[in-house]
């Protein structure tokens, strides 16, 4: 009841152009009600849970609201794809990057999401997964002004983050299966988080918090969190790659 009540909440919040807001419906010109590729990205994954579990009956009019909430964002999230192929994340920043965005955040959000909806094959996620292909930095992490940084000057830019480089690299893991070029980016991301870990940097944090009264902050449970995801799933890809290597033999 207390689940059913909570996907009611959230399909009564997505906004017109398909996308959900931070905490309330609205005009689309504050912060707090505008919709939000990273905030989209995780309603859609509780939607499509929901209807997995089979609690709404296929074919009733509870499972086509649903159906048409869940469409409905992906095309919010098709809308809002640069050309680049990343996503802006709203809350989440870098204030290394020259406008203080933070693509590697909102498109490993929303990659994601994609993966656990059964999109990862989608031209959506393909060119999702070769920005984060492109982003990677020389050290095999993510983070610091990437690619705005190598642009103005190769080579340049603070370090990778364990915050961001867990992120991608959680991503990319679950993109595997149908985006096997992703393979050496990713395994030098697990490299790299695997090290930080051994060496205990691992809770080490970057600001990565970005609120529109530009007040910037860091969660010490971040890097943890996402790195404990992170490799998570690189075991069940290792898994994955066993068996499909077993198969080509």
């Amino acid at each position: 009841q207390a689940a059913r009540a909570g996907i009611e909440w959230l399909l009564g919040l997505q906004n017109r152009d398909g996308g959900w807001p931070t905490f309330c419906r609205g005009w689309g010109k504050l912060p707090f009600d505008r919709s939000a590729t990273d905030l989209t990205a995780h309603a859609l994954r509780a939607l499509h849970l929901w209807k997995q579990l089979g609690a709404i009956e296929p074919g009733s009019r509870s499972w086509k609201k649903l159906h048409r909430a869940i469409r409905n964002g992906l095309r919010f999230l098709k809308s809002t794809q640069r050309a680049d192929g990343s996503w802006i994340p709203l809350w989440f920043g870098n204030h290394f990057h020259p406008q203080e965005e933070n693509p590697v955040y909102g498109t490993a959000r929303v990659l994601v999401a994609l993966a656990e909806l059964g999109q990862d094959a989608s031209v959506l996620a393909h060119r999702g997964v070769q920005y984060l292909i492109a982003a990677q930095n020389h050290d095999g992490g993510w983070g610091g002004a990437g690619l705005a940084s190598r642009a103005q000057a190769p080579g340049s830019g603070p370090l990778s983050s364990v915050e961001e480089t867990a992120l991608a690299t959680e991503a990319l893991g679950k993109m595997l299966a149908h985006h096997p070029k992703a393979l050496p980016t990713w395994s030098q991301g697990v490299q790299w988080l695997v090290e930080r870990v051994s060496l205990g940097k691992h809770e080490e944090v970057f600001p990565i918090g970005f609120y529109f009264a530009k007040l910037w902050y860091y969660e010490r449970l971040y890097p943890m969190i996402f790195t404990t995801a992170a490799l998570t799933e690189a075991w069940k890809a290792r898994s994955l790659l066993q068996v499909q290597k077993a198969v080509v033999s």
